[in-house]
């Protein structure tokens, strides 16, 4: 080939036996591929060896050993990282704004009716409460009490009445127990090797409960979002 390098018969051969290799890597690609995810479905869910092998694999490789402090020192305390996590998103997600902000002589017509307020605010029953509740991906993680969508589906001749008497409540009293409004906060990384608290993104991890009266009011609003938004402002929906 260093000879001739320039030879018709050589450069097609040559061209012939790249794509044969490309093949070859690829089919090597899938085999493995397919013979790793056959070893995930058969040991992966259960206490077997290879599920703690690939739990720990994936606890250290999730694990925040260090950051940067706001001077840019590296701090390696897990309490000390805790703290800085809970204080810079507490500053990030607190509102500046004290109260509404007064406009005199603003006057704007209503793209509610009065009616369909009372609408969104009705109290649901029980066959909306069911559709909002099947609506949630049962897949989805579950919030700090660890009961996910599929439980509660899977026994909903068992809970249903309590489950619905929880959601009633709130639209009666129009107020949400602090206990129900809390969250975990899952800290995704934005890059490789992040450094400061920023580099992550928090993925709020609500309670069915939460998730299914947030289902209710999506499902209501709905049929008024052409009256609330206009088509220049769907990105704010999207």
């Amino acid at each position: 080939m260093s000879n001739q390098p320039n030879s018709p018969c050589l450069n097609d051969w040559l061209h012939r036996m790249l794509r044969q290799r490309e093949k070859l890597l690829l089919y090597n690609q899938k085999y493995w591929g397919t013979f790793r995810r056959k070893e995930w479905l058969v040991n992966g869910d259960c206490n077997s060896r290879y599920f703690q092998q690939q739990a720990n694999t994936r606890r250290k490789k999730k694990l925040i050993c260090k950051l940067k402090d706001d001077c840019g020192i590296w701090i390696d305390n897990a309490q000390t990282i805790a703290t800085k996590f809970v204080h810079d998103y507490t500053n990030r997600f607190l509102s500046g704004n004290n109260g509404a902000t007064a406009m005199p002589g603003l006057i704007l017509d209503p793209a509610v009716s009065d009616v369909e307020n009372l609408s969104l605010i009705s109290i649901p029953d029980m066959s909306e409460v069911k559709s909002a509740l099947f609506s949630v991906d049962s897949s989805k993680t579950p919030g700090p009490y660890g009961f996910g969508a599929g439980f509660f589906r899977q026994y909903w001749d068992v809970v249903k009445n309590n489950f619905y008497n929880c959601i009633v409540e709130f639209f009666k009293s129009r107020r949400l127990l602090r206990q129900i409004n809390h969250t975990f906060l899952a800290l995704i990384p934005k890059r490789d090797n992040p450094s400061e608290t920023y580099h992550f993104r928090p993925i709020s991890l609500c309670n069915i409960v939460y998730k299914t009266i947030s289902k209710i009011f999506i499902s209501r609003l709905c049929p008024l979002l052409d009256k609330l938004v206009f088509p220049f402002q769907s990105a704010f929906i999207a």
